[in-house]
């Protein structure tokens, strides 16, 4: 009896380490949300079905998308409403504070990648 209460303290005391926590937030980041967008479109492109032009077109396949869903609801993803995947370097979506900070975009081609404000206000934007 005696062995088995030491055992067990010794295994209790081995699960209560310093280990660190997740880092991860349970938040999808810009770049998720971006990289779910891209996604989501050419999955839209392949079924022949026009571009989401408003929130309600992509809420049928929310569960399947979540990042880019959450990340338009809370607005910290901007999409040109309506813009299909079609090839180019004209941003479709970005993160908001890309204007003033810099940030991911979305491209035309697909691509998601990172933009210095300067750049973002120099690059080619699709219109809503």
């Amino acid at each position: 009896m005696t062995r088995r209460l030491l055992a067990g303290l010794v295994l209790f005391a081995a699960g209560c380490g310093t280990a660190e926590p997740p880092k991860g937030t349970g938040t999808p980041t810009g770049k998720d949300g971006l990289d779910d967008l891209a996604v989501l479109l050419k999955e839209f492109d392949d079924q022949r079905k026009r571009p989401p032009a408003k929130l309600a077109d992509i809420e049928p396949v929310e569960p399947l998308h979540q990042a880019a869903y959450v990340g338009l609801v809370r607005g910290d993803i901007v999409y040109a409403w309506g813009t299909a995947l079609s090839g180019g370097t004209t941003v479709v979506a970005y993160e908001k504070q890309a204007e003033a900070e810099g940030g991911w975009v979305l491209l035309q081609d697909g691509t998601v990648r990172q933009m210095t404000a300067d750049e973002f206000r120099a690059a080619p934007r699709a219109k809503k």
